[in-house]
């Protein structure tokens, strides 16, 4: 997060230095500003701060097509007369997430057309997840599993 607010100020300043404040001049400025903190990163030790990105970018690729399967089989079921539902309430173990990545997590869910976290374990152990689509439990709970894996590699890592 330090990384990304410094690429912020570097474009700032960029836009400072060129005297333009466009958003085409502040996306170049972001651009050069990763490129610097980049090798800067590099140079104290740390991740390249551009891989770190594409793979944010990686994950919202993934989200988005997950997104566009579950609102047309949500789609579908409102357009066709006959029930393709089968409803369930899984419950999901995140005693291994920290409390970021269960909110994340547990946002990622509910953002998802068809899914909705109805609950949360007293201790933090458990979420309670309704799926519209749920043939088996253990095919939802492997696809949850999978949320859970990109998550945690490419946004929290």
């Amino acid at each position: 997060m330090t990384r990304f607010l410094f690429n912020i100020v570097l474009a700032i300043i960029w836009c400072a230095l060129n005297a333009k404040f466009t958003a085409w001049n502040f996306m170049a400025g972001m651009v050069v500003g990763a490129l610097v903190v980049s090798i800067y990163g590099h140079a104290m030790g740390h991740e390249p701060y551009i891989r770190r990105g594409l793979r944010l970018l990686h994950f919202l690729g993934y989200f988005f097509k997950m997104l566009l399967v579950t609102n047309w089989q949500v789609a579908w079921e409102v357009l066709t007369p006959s029930m393709h539902q089968t409803p369930r309430i899984i419950r999901y173990n995140v005693e291994n997430l920290t409390e970021a990545e269960r909110a994340t997590l547990a946002s990622a869910i509910t953002l998802t057309p068809g899914t909705l976290v109805v609950d949360i374990s007293p201790c933090n152990k458990w979420i309670y997840i309704h799926a519209m689509y749920a043939d088996s439990r253990e095919k939802a709970v492997k696809d949850i599993d999978d949320l859970a894996l990109h998550l945690k590699e490419m946004v929290f890592s």
